[in-house]
């Protein structure tokens, strides 16, 4: 996973403007071996992880836009 700034997003019915940083887990989380067991409950780690990667890399988070197929916040 990685953090890529934007200034658009445009996917999944969403469109978001602003200082945006985005982590596409989407990748990831089909890779991951936990993928299809039933009740893994590894979409909430990813999220998790996301948001913990943001962080890490001093984005100030304004405001979560999206979590779930990709994360997406507005930062400051």
């Amino acid at each position: 996973m990685e953090t890529k700034r934007f200034d658009e997003f445009h996917k999944y019915g969403c469109n978001f403007y602003g200082k945006l940083v985005v982590v596409d887990y989407t990748q990831d989380i089909k890779n991951d071996p936990k993928m299809g067991t039933w009740n893994a409950g590894i979409t909430f780690d990813y999220v998790e992880r996301a948001e913990k990667l943001v962080i890490e890399k001093g984005y100030k988070v304004k405001k979560i836009l999206l979590s779930i197929p990709e994360y997406v916040v507005e930062i400051e």
